[in-house]
């Protein structure tokens, strides 16, 4: 049984897919109350997916750059994000104690690639969540759980191929003849770290073409 914190963003509907077609179970956890309401509800899963952020903070800054009373919000709405994925993490660290097994997930959208794009960055939020795991992979690690960050560039469906097909001298700075990776192919790892099969413990992948970081 895989949690999903949910089910609104392609990729992770492509990784849950995934994640049906081998036979796992899947549960949207945002169905069910959230994650702390499914562990009670339904037990402890083998797997925790947590999604990319749904807001962007480019937008959010720009806001606070132009009107100082929108910072205090950006500000409120960003500590409880990390209060809110803290929980989790611990309610699911908590439940796979247990077990001595188990994989906390994130999936991320690299931000520097997502700027290039056009489409939502989530610097802050994505570098809270990283640290977040790394610390939790070298308490909790020893206890057989794995914390993990996956970081993909945009997918090939996920931006208009005029849009590629613009950005392509800027792509080109990360690899020469750049080309965009396809949903699937990212659900695929993804699905391969929730089984377990990647000998990675509070590592932070970085999927697509040339290297990209996120924005500091």
């Amino acid at each position: 049984m895989i949690f999903f914190e949910n089910l609104k963003h392609p990729l992770i509907q492509a990784v849950a897919e995934v994640c049906r077609s081998a036979n796992e179970s899947v549960v949207d956890t945002s169905g069910h109350g959230g994650v702390q309401a499914s562990l009670a509800k339904l037990g402890t899963p083998n797997g925790l997916v947590m999604c990319p952020p749904e807001r962007c903070e480019a937008v959010a800054l720009n806001k606070a750059l132009k009107h100082p009373e929108d910072a205090l919000a950006l500000g409120r709405d960003l500590h409880n994000d990390t209060m809110a994925f803290l929980q989790n993490c611990r309610a699911v660290t908590q439940a796979m104690m247990t077990a001595k097994a188990g994989q906390v997930l994130f999936v991320g959208i690299d931000d520097v690639a997502a700027r290039i794009v056009g489409q939502p960055e989530n610097p802050m939020a994505n570098q809270l969540r990283v640290s977040a795991l790394k610390s939790l992979a070298k308490e909790y690690g020893r206890m057989g759980i794995k914390y993990n960050t996956v970081l993909s560039q945009p997918s090939k469906e996920s931006v208009e191929p005029q849009i590629w097909r613009e950005k392509r001298d800027a792509l080109k700075v990360y690899t020469m003849r750049f080309s965009p990776n396809e949903t699937t192919e990212y659900a695929q790892f993804c699905w391969s770290l929730l089984q377990g099969n990647v000998p990675v413990n509070g590592g932070i992948i970085c999927l697509g073409k040339g290297v990209m970081e996120m924005a500091a």
